[in-house]
């Protein structure tokens, strides 16, 4: 989820993930604290790493927090961006859970208009 929001959130180039090498490495850093100097871009790194206190520890969210993104180079729009975001997955994703609701028997991406048609992904 982190890195799902710090990706969307951030307007940084990424390398191309679709390699493969590379992205079993990416893979293989996300349960570790690897996965917060992975990249070579520091913004991106000080993003993850926002990303991460702003959800499991929102509370202690200081001013030197932001500081350092800025030290990174991220501009305040960015910080605001990323913040957005990942505040936005919070909820949402409490709100899911605090309704018990599950993913059981869903394929997940499929259109909610055509559920049986695995190739089809339209929205209408």
């Amino acid at each position: 989820m982190i890195l799902t929001t710090a990706t969307t959130a951030c307007s940084i180039t990424l390398p191309d993930l679709k390699d493969d090498e590379y992205a079993e490495a990416f893979y293989n850093a996300q349960p570790t604290a690897s996965i917060f100097d992975f990249f070579e871009d520091k913004r991106y790194n000080a993003g993850m790493r926002y990303a991460r206190k702003l959800t499991l520890n929102h509370m202690d969210i200081i001013q030197d927090d932001i500081g350092t993104l800025r030290e990174a180079g991220l501009t305040d729009g960015e910080i605001l961006e990323i913040n957005q975001v990942v505040s936005y997955f919070n909820y949402v994703n409490r709100t899911v859970v605090g309704l018990g609701v599950t993913t059981e028997g869903d394929i997940i991406g499929l259109s909610p208009n055509n559920s049986d048609d695995p190739d089809d992904w339209g929205h209408q």
